[in-house]
């Protein structure tokens, strides 16, 4: 295990159809098991502003795609993503710039604010212009992963150059398998494989085109200031933020154990709470942030018995959560509820 690593975050909303597409194919139960294995909460697919470790969402395509026995998984869901701004007030951003080239850059530019770790990138290739994804290599098999970026790609290039526009060719990052024939044919464009990353190609020209059609549910203009205050990315510095991000995610399982944290950090327990350390923080002080801000939600949003919250949250019992809430915020639990419940109206 590589303890250097960074921890690196993608949305949940990076998922798209996949959770509804593979339930309709492979059923509930299945659905489940492929996120247990994954490491995820089945109810992140209710959440997609959550932060997930890309880890994580690459081994549940890949999850997805073996289970099914279908190499034209990644592509699928890629490509089911009509909405060009299916990764939320970032997806937006980009979809509604003028021209196809303020498009791409405005993607680029914003990138990570959708994920951290990788990049977009528009360079020359040739004659061509080649529009890409690129990121660190993690050392496990991602082709199904890959495969759902390039369909995102060519539908916001859609927008602007028709519906009936595709690519010259395409580039992946990884090399040709055994059944890379599957994804040519559902493509039916050239795949240029081992190359630095994702991409797809325009002619120069094609960066000055306007928008093609309306989009349709946008009436309101999505601004950059908007799409930075919803980043991942808060003001803690490294491994805080992420492990923060990791710990909310892992809440919604109702389990707070640090190694299990540390499993899906990609590091040791030892080498997380050594970074943590380094930075001013400890594995307790962020589950007990992680779980303050869940209890609250809870609390506000639903009528879920106490007692069931405390046990949600890991604690032993009512008392433990009682004890601890009031640290947090100087009241129980019940007298938050009560303050906080909205009126009735007669």
């Amino acid at each position: 295990m590589d303890d250097s690593r960074s921890i690196l975050l993608v949305r949940a909303s990076g998922f798209g159809p996949l959770p509804a597409i593979f339930e309709q194919r492979a059923g509930e139960q299945a659905l489940w098991r492929v996120f247990e294995q994954s490491g995820l909460p089945v109810d992140v697919i209710g959440l997609p502003q959550t932060p997930v470790p890309l880890p994580a969402m690459i081994s549940l395509f890949e999850r997805c795609a073996h289970e099914l026995g279908d190499r034209t998984f990644g592509l699928e869901v890629g490509f089911e993503m009509r909405r060009a701004w299916g990764y939320g007030l970032w997806g937006q951003y980009g979809a509604t710039a003028d021209t196809l080239g303020e498009a791409i850059k405005r993607y680029n530019q914003t990138f990570w604010a959708h994920a951290s770790g990788g990049r977009l990138e528009l360079v020359q290739s040739g004659t061509a212009m080649l529009w890409r994804h690129v990121r660190r290599h993690l050392g496990s098999p991602a082709i199904q992963h890959v495969d759902h970026r390039l369909g995102p790609m060519i539908i916001i290039a859609r927008l602007f150059l028709g519906q009936d526009w595709s690519p010259e060719w395409i580039e992946v990052p990884y090399e040709r398998d055994g059944d890379a024939h599957l994804m040519e044919d559902r493509l039916q464009v050239p795949v240029r494989f081992g190359c630095p990353g994702a991409g797809i190609v325009f002619k120069p020209e094609d960066l000055c085109v306007q928008r093609s059609r309306k989009l349709e549910g946008m009436s309101k203009v999505i601004t950059l200031r908007e799409v930075i205050a919803d980043s991942i990315l808060s003001r803690a510095p490294e491994p805080a933020r992420s492990v923060s991000a990791i710990a909310a995610l892992r809440l919604l399982d109702g389990q707070t154990d640090i190694e299990g944290a540390a499993q899906m950090a990609g590091l040791s327990v030892r080498s997380l709470q050594r970074q943590l350390m380094e930075k001013g923080y400890s594995y307790r002080e962020i589950v007990a942030s992680a779980r303050s801000a869940r209890a609250v939600s809870l609390l506000r949003e639903t009528q879920q018995p106490i007692v069931e919250i405390a046990l949600f949250l890991g604690y032993e019992d009512h008392a433990s959560f009682t004890r601890a809430f009031r640290r947090w915020m100087d009241c129980s639990p019940l007298e938050f509820r009560r303050f906080h419940q909205p009126t009735a109206v007669a």
